[in-house]
C-alpha cells in the first residue's frame, strides 16, 4: 500500500510539473512504452548510469523526460521542468538522446541519499493520448561503500582458507588411511609367514627334549670316562706293588 501511495503521487507529480492534459482514448494515438533495467549497484563517491529506452508510434516532436526517486523519506523530482544534458542540481544529468528513445540518467558523485527506486517518465506534450505519457516499472539502485568492498573481500579470503584447510585435511586422513591399510596388509603377510605360538610351543619343547637327551648322554660319557681313567690308575697302583715286592 505504501508503495502505490507513492507511485500515485509521483505520477501526479508527474504530471502537475509537466503540465500534462489527458483527453481522448484513440487507440491509433501516440503510445509511448519505457522499459528499464530492474537493479543497478553503485559505489559511493563514483559515477553512475541508469539506463532508460523507450519507443513510440505515430508520436511527434521531441518529448520531455523526467526522473523521480523513491526512498524510505521522501519522493524527489530529480529534474526541473524536464531533465537535459545540461546538469540539474550539479549532480543529475540525460546521458542520452531523449530523440533517439534513450533517456538514460547520469549521477554524479554518489552519495548515501542516493539510494532507491528510480522511474523514468517520458511525455508527449502535444498529444492527448492518456498513451502518450509513460513511466518505467522502476530500476533500484543500492550503493556499496568501502566497508562493503572490504566485506567481500573478507568473506571471499575466509571462503579460500577454509577450503585450503579443508583440501588439507582430507589429504592427511587419505594418507594415514594409505598407511594404515598398507601396515594391516603387511602385518597379515607377515603372520601368514610366522609359526603361530602352539607351534613356537611344540620346538621349544622339542629343543628342550633335545637338549637334555645329548647332556645325558654326554654325562653318561663323562662317567665312563672317568672309571675308566680310575681303573686305569688302580691297575698301574697294582702293577708298581708287584714290581716292588719282586
Amino acid at each position: 500500500m505504501e508503495l502505490t501511495r507513492r507511485l500515485t503521487e509521483v505520477f501526479f507529480l508527474y504530471l502537475q510539473v509537466s503540465n500534462f492534459y489527458i483527453a481522448g482514448f484513440a487507440s491509433k494515438d501516440c503510445t509511448v512504452t519505457v522499459n528499464q533495467e530492474p537493479f543497478i549497484e553503485g559505489h559511493l563517491t563514483e559515477n553512475v548510469t541508469i539506463n532508460c529506452t523507450f519507443t513510440h508510434a505515430n508520436c511527434f516532436n521531441t518529448p520531455k523526460v523526467l526522473w523521480f526517486r523513491i526512498n524510505t523519506n521522501q519522493t524527489t523530482n530529480l529534474c526541473s521542468g524536464a531533465c537535459s544534458s545540461e546538469s540539474s542540481n550539479g549532480r543529475f544529468t540525460l546521458s542520452g538522446t531523449s530523440s533517439g528513445g534513450n533517456a538514460a540518467l547520469r549521477i554524479q558523485q554518489l552519495t548515501k541519499a542516493d539510494n532507491g527506486m528510480y522511474y523514468c517518465g517520458v511525455a508527449f506534450q502535444k498529444s492527448p493520448s492518456i498513451k502518450s505519457k509513460q513511466m518505467g516499472n522502476g530500476t533500484m539502485l543500492v550503493l556499496k561503500g568501502p566497508t562493503d568492498i572490504g566485506s567481500d573481500l573478507l568473506l571471499q579470503s575466509t571462503l579460500i582458507l577454509i577450503l585450503t584447510l579443508y583440501t588439507i585435511c582430507i589429504t592427511i586422513l587419505l594418507a594415514q588411511t594409505i598407511r594404515l591399510m598398507q601396515q594391516a596388509n603387511s602385518n597379515h603377510n607377515h603372520s601368514r609367514n610366522d609359526p603361530n605360538e602352539e607351534q613356537k610351543s611344540r620346538a621349544f619343547k622339542d629343543l628342550a627334549l633335545e637338549f637334555n637327551k645329548k647332556y645325558r648322554n654326554k654325562k653318561q660319557e663323562t662317567e665312563v670316562s672317568e672309571e675308566k681313567q680310575e681303573a686305569q690308575l688302580q691297575c698301574a697302583q697294582y702293577d708298581d706293588s708287584i714290581y716292588q715286592n719282586a
